[in-house]
């Protein structure tokens, strides 16, 4: 026999099947917006690591956008430079990197 969404769960009338039937995922117009909004991210970060030079963007590289972060001692290693030396190269080129990234969010608000 057909059955409706409507009855209710216990006899007591509290709640119906339908309560049970809703859908937790976003909707597809949120999923596609996120997906842009991600895909923009990716390459305002692309543009911003042409700012930084080859020694800049490979210690970034290494330190920050890796799951396993080469160590300042290797990369100091690698470079005949200091640790220390290293870790203001990071510092010097996190900070460009987050400037040109504002720069093109206002950029791109503005024309907007």
């Amino acid at each position: 026999p057909d059955h409706s969404l409507n009855a209710p769960l216990r006899e007591d009338g509290d709640g119906e099947w339908m309560d049970w039937l809703t859908d937790e995922t976003d909707s597809q117009e949120v999923q596609i917006a996120e997906k842009e909004e991600l895909e923009k991210r990716r390459d305002m970060l692309g543009e911003a690591m042409k700012t930084l030079n080859k020694r800049e963007r490979h210690i970034l590289v290494e330190r920050r956008l890796k799951d396993e972060p080469m160590t300042l001692e290797d990369l100091s290693q690698e470079y005949s430079i200091s640790r220390e030396r290293v870790r203001q190269i990071e510092v010097r080129a996190f900070e460009k990197l987050q400037k040109s990234m504002r720069n093109m969010a206002v950029e791109e608000h503005i024309g907007a």
